[in-house]
């Protein structure tokens, strides 16, 4: 049932036997694959498709997206970049999340919807099942249960392998689990976002099994010019990029970081960043439960 079954995975003990994740510990997010603030169709498509090409080749761990991107606009890349492909990494992508006609963003989750989004979702990436399917953001008004349990009926239905969840806490994630297997979490996390609650929660899914993406992981590009994360690229030689990515790579093997990437240069240098990694994030930078809040 995997995506892809001629790499060696890291460590296969932190994700599910049928799920093998690209060698890359690294993600291609699909946000930026629509138009500005992820809404309406991208400025260069086809550039847009060279993106997911390259990351394609490079052996990366997942291509994450949401059918509110856009909306449909980043799933509609994809499918017609994967296509004609004999191999692809993992495809991710969230429902439950709508947009408006000025791109505002609500949360949409009752069970109906949420099947409805996902059947538009298989149409757009042109795949039988999505390998992961994911609840974008709990919904306050639908009970959890309820919106987990829709996400697993769609799997018993075979329309995707998995179930994913974002934005969750802990105790969500615990809630979730009792409605059926979770594969992965998707949180934001980066190296000044890293509460003892978000280790608690990379602590419990690393024990369970379960993958963490890491959304935003560069925070909307304020860590490349952040004074501590340059400092410490320069201590040590090298890039911003690296640094902040060693950051969340050192949190465990089953963390990946899932930066937005529109364009094959900035997937190549996000590439780049990963592979030459080695363990970057010294004491004096690495999140604890005591100092997170710091970074």
């Amino acid at each position: 049932m995997s995506a892809q079954n001629d790499v060696t995975v890291e460590n296969p003990s932190v994700v599910k036997p049928d799920l093998v994740w690209g060698p890359l510990r690294l993600g291609l997010g699909g946000n930026r694959l629509a138009g500005p603030d992820s809404f309406g169709p991208p400025r260069d498509e086809a550039e847009g498709r060279r993106a997911v090409h390259l990351a394609c080749d490079s052996g990366v761990a997942v291509i994450d997206t949401a059918d509110c991107y856009g909306p449909y606009w980043s799933e509609r890349v994809i499918g017609e970049a994967l296509s004609p492909r004999d191999s692809r990494p993992i495809v991710a992508t969230k429902v439950g999340v709508v947009r408006d006609a000025s791109g505002g963003w609500a949360v949409e989750a009752h069970p109906e919807s949420l099947a409805r989004a996902a059947e538009g979702s298989l149409r757009r990436l042109k795949l039988e099942a999505v390998d992961v399917l994911q609840l974008h953001h709990p919904s306050s008004r639908v009970p959890l249960e309820d919106q987990v349990g829709a996400l697993q009926d769609i799997r018993r239905r075979g329309l995707a392998r998995h179930v994913g969840l974002c934005n969750v806490t802990l105790e969500q994630l615990r809630r979730a689990e009792r409605e059926g297997p979770v594969v992965s979490v998707q949180n934001h996390l980066h190296a000044r976002r890293v509460t003892p609650d978000d280790l608690r929660l990379v602590e419990y899914c690393k024990d369970r099994g379960i993958a963490v993406m890491a959304y935003q992981p560069f925070a909307e590009g304020a860590l490349l010019t952040d004074p501590r994360v340059l400092r410490a690229a320069e201590r040590k030689g090298v890039s911003a990029a690296q640094v902040a990515l060693g950051v969340l790579l050192d949190l465990g093997d089953h963390v990946v970081p899932i930066p937005g990437s529109g364009s094959a240069r900035h997937v190549r240098a996000n590439v780049d960043a990963v592979a030459n990694h080695l363990g970057l994030a010294d004491g004096a930078f690495r999140p604890t439960p005591t100092d997170a809040e710091n970074l």
